[in-house]
């Protein structure tokens, strides 16, 4: 739990009130993984959770939190009658306490209305992800298990690759070796993509056969205790041409020299910068069509945003992406990715295989 944090939160806003709705950050503060809220009502912390959640809600009730449950029937003595929004205004009183903080960036829009008819409603999510963006050791290890997931099933993809096999087939493949390595879940859907399908960056894996002289783009990550892992490899299956050879040597160059440039310290944009440029001199700037990178943690996506406007600052412990990528629409497309602990001095990387071709 981090009720430190979001103690901290509540009293540097100046308010006495704050309701946090988004699933990863009850997690964060709280480490229940469920539907639900958790109200700080002027020092009361309350996990407000669903009938059928009362059970696992139970699991994260500690003496520093309090478990009500609610439900549309009062069944039994201790259930809250109503919804969420009932519950709240049962517990914290808007006429008493009118501000409250929340975490609007993660809730229905159904429920902000709600909440707005009642409460004056402070936006907090932005204060959250930086908060949540530099992480702990515990948070740290976790992702590093994540990593060791995500490299069993990456480095078995070579030996996987076999002509016609699609890419439903290998992405199946992959999801079972992430479990085998001791992964709880995938972090996103695992992204295969043969030949021409490599150009779409967020490709969903079809139906397509693997031919000799295609490059195959796999885009995966583990979760593991609720932190998640992203790494992407561009292999060639066969033989290849020489643009092919050509492109993947520039957006490896291109990657290495961004990594090379993350220090505690540095502006996000520079990273970009360092990226975009070196694909630039080599004619293909129009064809790398995404950000660098992001923030990895409790969601695969997540503060700092590593791109050309973000004025985010990097800082020790934080946990990025770089990912830069060249697209050509119906040849094929070359993205190479890893995740990467900021650190003063030379930024630490979690590989997963060799980025050789």
């Amino acid at each position: 739990m981090r009720l430190d944090k979001l103690d901290q939160i509540v009293e540097k806003a100046g308010v006495k009130n704050a309701l946090i709705l988004g699933e990863p950050n009850l997690f964060y503060f709280s480490g229940y993984r469920g539907v639900g809220g958790l109200l700080n009502c002027d020092g009361r912390r309350t996990l407000l959770v669903p009938l059928l959640e009362k059970y696992r809600g139970r699991k994260a009730e500690s003496s520093e939190i309090d478990l009500k449950v609610y439900y549309p029937v009062k069944l039994t003595d201790d259930v809250i009658e109503g919804n969420m929004v009932t519950a709240i205004e049962k517990l914290c009183q808007p006429g008493i306490n009118s501000k409250l903080l929340v975490d609007v960036g993660y809730i229905p829009v159904d429920m902000y209305l709600q909440l707005k008819t009642r409460f004056d409603v402070v936006d907090v999510t932005r204060h959250i992800l930086n908060v949540r963006s530099i992480k702990e050791g515990s948070e740290l290890e976790a992702i590093k298990r994540a990593q060791r997931a995500t490299a069993v099933a990456m480095e078995k993809v070579r030996d996987e690759l076999k002509e016609n096999m699609t890419e439903v087939e290998l992405a199946g493949t992959i999801d079972m070796n992430m479990r085998k390595g001791g992964a709880e879940d995938y972090a996103f859907p695992s992204i295969v993509a043969f030949g021409e399908n490599g150009s779409e960056p967020h490709h969903v894996p079809g139906y397509r056969g693997l031919r000799p002289g295609d490059e195959v783009v796999i885009d995966i990550g583990a979760k593991f205790d609720g932190y998640s892992f992203d790494s992407t490899r561009t292999f060639l299956f066969g033989p290849t041409t020489g643009k092919m050879k050509a492109v993947y040597e520039i957006v490896l160059e291109a990657q290495l020299e961004a990594i090379d440039s993350i220090n505690d310290g540095v502006v996000a944009s520079e990273i970009d910068k360092v990226a975009r440029r070196r694909i630039e001199r080599s004619g293909y700037g129009q064809f790398f069509i995404h950000s660098t990178g992001h923030g990895v943690g409790i969601e695969v996506h997540e503060s700092p945003s590593i791109s050309m406007k973000s004025d985010d600052i990097l800082k020790e412990n934080m946990v990025i992406t770089v990912e830069p990528g060249i697209y050509l629409d119906g040849e094929f497309g070359v993205r190479i990715e890893d995740t990467i602990i900021v650190r003063k001095g030379k930024a630490e990387v979690l590989e997963t295989t060799y980025k050789t071709m």
